[in-house]
C-alpha cells in the first residue's frame, strides 16, 4: 500500500489475481491459440488512486528450454 489513503493491496494478492484471471482467460478461450488475452482491474500506484482501472496482460504457452509446457505472462507486445 502507497498510503492511507489508497486500497490496500500486497504482491501475494496480486500475484493470486493474476493467477487466478489467467486461469479463467484460459478456460474461455477453449484451446483457441497458445496465446490470450487477460483482462484484470488494478489499482495504479501512486498513493492516491482508490479506484481500479482495466489492465490488459498476454499469456503464452510454449516449450521451455527442455521442452516442458511454460507459461508466461507480460503486457502485451512483449514477448
Amino acid at each position: 500500500m502507497d498510503s492511507n489513503r489508497q486500497a490496500p493491496q500486497d504482491e501475494t494478492g496480486r500475484l493470486w489475481d493474476v493467477l487466478v484471471m489467467t486461469r479463467f482467460a484460459i478456460r474461455r478461450s477453449r484451446g483457441s491459440g497458445d496465446r490470450i488475452t487477460v483482462e484484470l482491474y488494478r489499482i495504479p500506484r501512486g498513493g492516491k488512486a482508490r479506484q481500479p482501472c482495466r489492465a490488459r496482460l498476454a499469456a503464452c504457452i510454449g516449450p521451455g528450454d527442455h521442452a516442458w509446457p511454460v507459461l508466461t505472462i507480460s503486457p502485451p507486445g512483449e514477448d
